[in-house]
């Protein structure tokens, strides 16, 4: 058997001011044919999972376009067609094949469609007429009734931080097998909720969400069950069907999969008031760390996440660290290219004067006005160790260290969320030294961080993805919703 693999991914935050072009998808991960197996292959990714599950099976994959840009505002609508015909033209000169398999994200959208996915897998369903289709997506999916009718089944990740992605993938390659050989026949329900929920609050390290995961398996385990999936939404994206959703796959039952996808549904819904974020000031945070025991503290500064479509540039921490006279604290990291290149002309160990962050807009903070020390340089190459992506490359452009006070910052080229602990050890931060760590990630960090830290606090700044809902000015999103919308009922 042959399946075609590949995808366009972006989380599109549309609240963002960082645009989205074609070149951010080709500065970001953009790989054709077999350069995809090159990048992926022995990685903890979804594709990673692809390339061993497909030769565990003894069936081909024909790589044909994989490419993701950093979560940013909406995608051009150009570079988005751009993007789709190079995909369809490299599937249809791969015909003939079994069926598709497809590794997308979920929560894109462009210019002329709040639901790019689901307009990508209908120009893919028309290649390929009645073939086999399966897709993979992130648990942040905003996930469409278009989405679920044009895909034989939907596999979505069961965590986050997002550490079963390879898994994810070698189950979407075992279905689609069983799918072309004729041995399963996927039914697919869908039910939508009027449920927002912030990042905070769907970690599945925690409860409530770990007990909703385990709930959710024990639904998969049933007979004539092939998969479950619950996407809780990506709620910085202003469209209609933003937020959470829940699919079954049943063996040839229909009617099986509604009645389990309405259960969930309902489980889930009559524990919506549990599912809110925590929050704290950043002043609380410091106070917390002053009078604990132990380190490091770990700050978490969600509303500027990169991951999620933050500038990353916000510098709400950095000044209130410097203003309070903290020490031995780091923030990581803070995008700034024209600091960068003051830092690499003045060398390590001797000072500059910069204007750190504040670049992009206001709401992120003002640039803080310092003069420092360079600590060190380097490319900002390194390799993920840590739970997610574990084996895959990172990059975070030319890198800086320096120091402000008691305060070292990690100043990079491009904007990345650090959520792997390499990031500052391969930058010559050892981060079970520090005293204070903030980093500009609302939940995947955890995955590494949570074993040397002593305490996590998710902090409260302004920014594009804060987990206060009510801060948003929601034009499209489909009303009532929970919680905009207190006393709104499923229907």
């Amino acid at each position: 058997m042959r399946f075609a693999t590949g995808g366009i991914g972006h989380e599109t935050n549309t609240f963002s001011r960082v645009p989205t072009t074609l070149e951010s998808f080709e500065r970001g991960t953009y790989e054709t044919g077999e350069e995809i197996f090159d990048a992926f292959a022995g990685t903890s990714t979804v594709t990673g999972g692809f390339i061993d599950g497909a030769e565990e099976l003894g069936v081909e994959l024909v790589p044909l376009l994989w490419t993701f840009a950093m979560p940013s505002a909406t995608v051009e609508q150009p570079a988005y067609e751009t993007l789709k015909r190079r995909f369809l033209e490299r599937l249809e000169a791969a015909l003939p094949v079994d069926g598709v398999l497809l590794d997308l994200h979920g929560a894109m959208a462009t210019e002329a469609h709040e639901d790019a996915e689901g307009n990508l897998l209908a120009a893919v369903r028309e290649v390929i007429g009645p073939l086999p289709l399966v897709t993979t997506l992130d648990l942040h999916a905003n996930i469409t009734a278009t989405m679920a009718a044009q895909a034989d089944a939907i596999i979505g990740f069961d965590t986050y931080p997002h550490v079963d992605c390879y898994e994810r993938g070698l189950e979407a390659v075992r279905l689609i097998r069983d799918t072309a050989a004729g041995t399963v026949s996927p039914e697919t329900a869908y039910c939508q909720l009027p449920l927002l929920t912030g990042p905070p609050a769907q970690c599945t390290m925690k409860q409530p969400m770990s007990g909703i995961v385990e709930k959710l398996h024990a639904l998969e385990a049933r007979p004539g069950v092939l998969t479950a999936t619950l996407s809780m939404g990506f709620p910085f994206a202003d469209i209609r069907d933003a937020g959470a959703s829940v699919l079954v796959a049943a063996d040839g039952d229909r009617q099986l999969a509604g009645e389990c996808a309405e259960e969930f549904a309902e489980y889930l819904w009559e524990r919506r008031a549990e599912l809110v974020s925590d929050l704290v000031s950043v002043e609380e945070a410091i106070a917390r760390s002053r009078a604990g025991e132990g380190k490091p503290f770990v700050l978490a500064e969600g509303s500027d996440n990169p991951g999620g479509g933050g500038p990353c540039d916000g510098t709400h921490v950095l000044r209130a660290f410097i203003e309070a006279g903290v020490s031995g604290a780091v923030v990581a990291i803070i995008a700034d290219p024209e600091s960068v290149d003051l830092a690499f002309r003045a060398g390590p160990g001797n000072r500059v004067a910069l204007r750190i962050g504040g670049k992009t807009d206001p709401l992120h903070g003002e640039p803080v006005e310092a003069t420092v020390r360079v600590r060190r340089i380097s490319d900002g190459r390194f390799l993920h160790k840590g739970p997610m992506g574990r084996g895959k490359s990172g990059f975070l452009g030319r890198t800086a260290v320096v120091e402000a006070g008691g305060v070292t910052v990690l100043l990079t080229e491009e904007r990345a969320q650090p959520l792997d602990a390499e990031v500052l050890r391969s930058n010559g931060i050892a981060p079970e030294d520090c005293e204070l760590i903030a980093l500009k990630s609302a939940v995947h960090f955890r995955a590494d961080y949570t074993p040397i830290a002593c305490e996590i606090l998710d902090v409260d700044t302004p920014g594009v993805h804060s987990p206060d809902l009510f801060s948003y000015d929601y034009r499209r999103l489909r009303r009532p919703i929970f919680p905009l919308d207190p006393e709104v009922n499923r229907g």
